[in-house]
């Protein structure tokens, strides 16, 4: 009879001190490889005292992402300071909050996708272009809020204009806001 040899087909983890679940031994790496969708590495562990085995996945850390400012300083992107701003110009609309988070997702994604940083223009762009698709009411309510937005007296144009579409209005029973 011929001892059997065990061939570890492990790759040195990166982790070190990886403890069971169970009696927070320390544990050895059986088996390592990439998971499907291949943004992380799946490994198998045993755990040396109770042989307890799982699976852990390493995964790369993003970046943190960051927005542009017009003046050039650049800030940490926050999901929640972008969905109250669209959740500000979705109220009383028919727009519900999945819809709103939907779109936090792409931009956030679209931020995520490049260098991990995008203009804040851009990010006004995007918000002005789901929100066009979404309700033409919450488009209006959140172009009168950037300095510089498309002109709202045409569904279908883009061409810029600068000032704020609230100061632009013409009615004499509700002149523009002094600035």
């Amino acid at each position: 009879m011929v001892p059997t040899v065990r061939k570890e087909t492990a790759i040195p983890s990166r982790i070190t001190g990886m403890v069971c679940p169970g009696c927070q031994s320390p544990t050895r790496v059986l088996e390592s490889r990439r998971a499907p969708n291949g943004g992380s590495v799946r490994r198998r562990r045993e755990c040396s005292r109770c042989g307890h085995r799982f699976t852990t996945f390493e995964r790369r850390e993003l970046e943190p992402l960051h927005i542009v400012k017009r003046d050039g300083q650049r800030q940490r992107f926050e999901r929640t300071k972008l969905r109250a701003a669209l959740l500000n110009a979705a109220h009383k609309r028919p727009v519900s909050a999945s819809d709103i988070e939907a779109i936090v997702d792409r931009i956030e994604t679209a931020v995520s996708d490049g260098r991990g940083e995008l203009s804040s223009e851009r990010v006004g762009e995007l918000c002005l272009a789901e929100l066009r698709e979404l309700d033409w009411g919450a488009y209006l309510q959140f172009a009168g809020t950037l300095p510089s937005a498309p002109d709202p007296e045409t569904p279908g144009a883009t061409p810029l204009v600068t000032g704020s579409i609230r100061s632009r209005r013409q009615d004499s029973k509700f002149p523009p806001k002094a600035a």
